[in-house]
């Protein structure tokens, strides 16, 4: 695909930071809803997915979290994705 079809999913994951106030903080990673899978523009909260271990601030802000950290987040974000679209085998 060479541009944006904008065409997507009806379900997909929203991800936000949240500083947790004490020199950390997560990633929360939630299921939404699409109102349509041509250039959706509303999406509502679904379901709560997961969350991750407490980060600190200065490694995240500065993108030094570790490989293994950085790993497990994207393969949280695949996993749930192939769920949501029911290509888990």
């Amino acid at each position: 695909m060479e541009c944006d079809d904008k065409i997507r999913s009806k379900m997909g994951l929203a991800v936000c930071l949240r500083d947790m106030g004490n020199g950390n903080s997560r990633i929360f990673i939630d299921d939404v809803k699409a109102d349509k899978e041509e250039n959706p523009i509303n999406w509502k909260h679904d379901y709560f997915f997961t969350y991750t271990p407490e980060l600190i601030n200065e490694e995240i802000d500065n993108m030094q979290l570790s490989d293994k950290q950085l790993q497990e987040i994207g393969e949280a974000v695949v996993a749930r994705l192939l769920a949501l679209n029911g290509r888990v085998k």
